[in-house]
């Protein structure tokens, strides 16, 4: 009687230490942003999903995924709770206070690009004054270009703002370089049609909320090992 008591509660003991060990599903809402993310054929993919797949893959993490029209919801969906992180994302104060940040070592190149015939440069003094900027709505770049005073209109599409500046409604947009230059060549352009000048070089990179790794403790440990052994380290 009591061996057979003894049995049960060893049972019960190690159940109750592999449910407080097992971990939850990384629910993640990713912005619709190509050539990182997006969808197609009705299937999530680009570069930041082959790229972070491969990483979750080798750190043993289930994960699902679900797109969102831009950052700014895909930020918000973290604040609510309804998932549990977004990328690729670069690292602002606004993030860090409901997530950890994890470098995926690739390069997030913030551009202004102007028609080639254009007189404006971004370098000169002026250029603050008279330029007249599009970018992703709800995005790092549209929060950075309002905090530092430019005369800015955001827009949910880039094809949107390529039109604005066809239409000279704008005269410049402020992309990160992958993304404007994906754009344009599925609009069948040449980048010889436009001056691009680079503002700044950051790092692209994971976002999870603190929520989840409260819960979920030695996860984020698990993904940056794996970092290390298969995400790209550009220079």
């Amino acid at each position: 009687m009591f061996r057979r008591l003894n049995s049960v509660i060893v049972l019960l003991i190690l159940m109750w230490g592999n449910c407080s060990y097992a971990q939850s599903e990384l629910i993640f809402h990713v912005p619709d942003f190509p050539p990182y993310t997006f969808e197609k054929d009705n299937k999530i993919q680009g570069i930041g999903i082959e790229l972070v797949d491969r990483i979750l893959k080798e750190a043993g993490i289930q994960y699902s995924l679900k797109l969102v029209p831009n950052y700014g919801i895909a930020v918000q969906d973290v604040k609510t709770g309804s998932s549990d992180g977004f990328f690729l994302a670069s690292q602002n104060a606004e993030r860090d206070k409901i997530a950890v940040f994890s470098n995926l070592g690739v390069i997030n190149r913030w551009c202004w690009f102007l028609p080639a015939i254009s007189t404006l440069n971004p370098k000169d003094a002026i250029f603050k004054t008279k330029a007249r900027v599009g970018t992703f709505l709800n995005t790092h770049t549209h929060k950075w270009l309002m905090e530092n005073g430019y005369s800015v209109t955001g827009s949910p599409k880039i094809d949107s703002l390529l039109e604005m500046l066809r239409m000279n409604r704008i005269n410049v947009i402020f992309l990160d370089e992958a993304v404007f230059l994906e754009s344009i060549s599925k609009a069948g352009e040449k980048p010889e049609s436009y001056k691009k000048v680079v503002q700044s070089e950051t790092q692209f990179g994971i976002y999870i909320s603190k929520d989840y790794l409260s819960k979920n403790p030695g996860v984020m440990e698990k993904i940056s090992a794996a970092i290390k052994k298969t995400a790209p380290h550009e220079n």
